[in-house]
């Protein structure tokens, strides 16, 4: 009965040990994961700044693009108002054309 005790003893003083290190493992893996995401994560945040930054450097360009479009036809209907006008008839011809396809 005693020699059972011992055994029974010997086996549960086993087991601490083995959970003791699956939870030391599981706790390492833990971390690195969290490392592994916050590492991510700072990519992420970085990746997001760049384009942000990119895009609003494209929007200025487009709205120089737009202004400097308009003076130029502002310029153009003053000074040939007909080729401006046949101009923008040709343009509403090809863009209803272009709709027309699409449908």
């Amino acid at each position: 009965m005693a020699e059972e005790r011992n055994v029974q003893q010997r086996q549960h003083n086993g087991h601490g040990e083995m959970t003791g290190a699956i939870a030391e493992q599981a706790s390492t893996a833990a971390e690195q994961m969290g490392r592994a995401v916050q590492q991510g994560m700072g990519r992420a945040n970085a990746a997001l700044n760049a384009v942000t930054e990119r895009s609003g450097q494209a929007a200025q360009r487009t709205g120089e693009v737009l202004g400097n479009f308009r003076s130029a036809i502002e310029t153009s209907a003053r000074s040939q108002p007909t080729t401006t006008v046949m101009l923008a008839a040709f343009a509403g011809f090809i863009f209803g054309a272009f709709w027309r396809l699409g449908k």
